[in-house]
């Protein structure tokens, strides 16, 4: 039986997966509306249940403390945990967290793997999903014919922390992304260019990507439906700093683009779209 704890927006979408190919998950969730309707489905009360009835138990969460909760709390996971079991956790939270999630479950008899997923919810609709892994090799590939129900691809990049420390990384390209894009299309406009031929020229450029493509309708319209939202890319860029400070890593890059992030999340805009960056770098280069 495969267990799963965390039924978000991501974690709904890639547990259905496993669902709709046939595969019978015990679930939990904090919040009980969200639990699928699926014959295959079964709900359990607490993070222990799942772990009585599972070998390999999914985590999907927004961050380290409702990882840790899950997994140390009262009813957590590790009460019920079978000797063999594999946890995966496929939240984003900090390398060292995932460390130290690893130890604690190997005195447990448990395994454990961190394979954070680069992509959004279209992706994980699809089971379009790149899957960065940490952890041991022989976990891996006994987890392999599951993960491949998200993604196609997987990763593996060393021992336990290196999948977090490959997602921070790859969200820092993300964010840079998004910045640069932003930035571009109101220089243009500050300058007196239509904001639209502005995009059309960056996107029949060889500098188009599919990720501009996909950003597109969202500042033409200065509508930001989250895909992925700019409170996690807040969290995550911070989580990035730390690591580098603790690695005595110099790098401006992390925090400066935090810091944009941290500033559009407290003007309210938290739970839209990264590219609601665009309404941050609005106010300072138009409004002069």
């Amino acid at each position: 039986m495969i267990g799963w704890a965390g039924i978000g927006s991501m974690g709904v979408r890639m547990l259905r997966r496993l669902l709709d190919n046939g595969i019978p998950v015990t679930g939990y969730n904090r919040t009980a509306g969200r639990l699928p309707a699926h014959p295959l489905f079964h709900a359990a009360h607490t993070p222990a249940d799942i772990a009585e009835k599972s070998d390999l138990i999914f985590l999907m969460v927004t961050d380290g403390s409702a990882s840790r909760a899950l997994l140390e709390g009262p009813d957590g996971i590790a009460r019920g945990l079978r000797p063999g079991s594999l946890v995966i956790n496929m939240s984003t939270i900090a390398p060292e967290e995932a460390q130290e999630e690893a130890l604690s479950l190997l005195a447990k008899g448990a395994g454990y793997l961190d394979v954070p997923v680069s992509g959004s919810l279209v992706p994980a609709e699809k089971g379009e999903l790149l899957l960065l892994a940490g952890g041991d090799g022989a976990a891996l590939e006994r987890a392999r014919p599951i993960l491949l129900h998200f993604g196609k691809k997987i990763l593996h990049f060393g021992p336990t922390g290196s999948g977090m420390k490959a997602k921070l990384v790859i969200n820092l390209l993300l964010a840079s992304h998004v910045e640069s894009l932003v930035q571009t299309v109101l220089v243009g406009e500050s300058l007196g260019l239509d904001g639209h031929q502005v995009l059309g020229m960056i996107l029949d450029s060889p500098l188009a990507t599919p990720f501009y493509q996909i950003k597109r309708a969202n500042l033409e319209k200065r509508s930001y439906d989250k895909a992925f939202s700019a409170r996690l890319m807040a969290k995550d860029l911070d989580l990035l700093s730390l690591t580098l400070l603790r690695n005595r890593t110099p790098a401006s890059l992390p925090f400066e683009l935090g810091r944009h992030f941290r500033e559009l999340v407290e003007s309210g805009r938290g739970e839209e779209d990264v590219s609601a960056l665009y309404e941050y770098f609005r106010d300072r280069i138009l409004r002069k």
